[in-house]
């Protein structure tokens, strides 16, 4: 199994992604490198799907603490 690439910001991610999808889109990998492509996919998924996770936690605390500090 490949080692997975340093973690990027989201826009680097999302244009990885693309491009990993155009390439397997293309169908001009050979079955080694489509395998390989797909892995990394599902792993800059992985990723970002953390990092908007991460995100939407985020927002609902500093709503809660604004509902919070509007309640004092």
């Amino acid at each position: 199994m490949p080692k997975s690439k340093p973690a990027a910001d989201y826009h680097a991610l999302t244009e990885e992604l693309h491009t990993l999808t155009t390439k397997l889109e293309s169908g001009d990998l050979d079955i080694d490198d489509a395998v390989a492509s797909y892995e990394r996919g599902l792993e800059i998924v992985a990723q970002l799907e953390a990092r908007l996770a991460r995100a939407e936690n985020k927002v609902t605390d500093l709503r809660a603490k604004l509902d919070q500090e509007a309640d004092e």
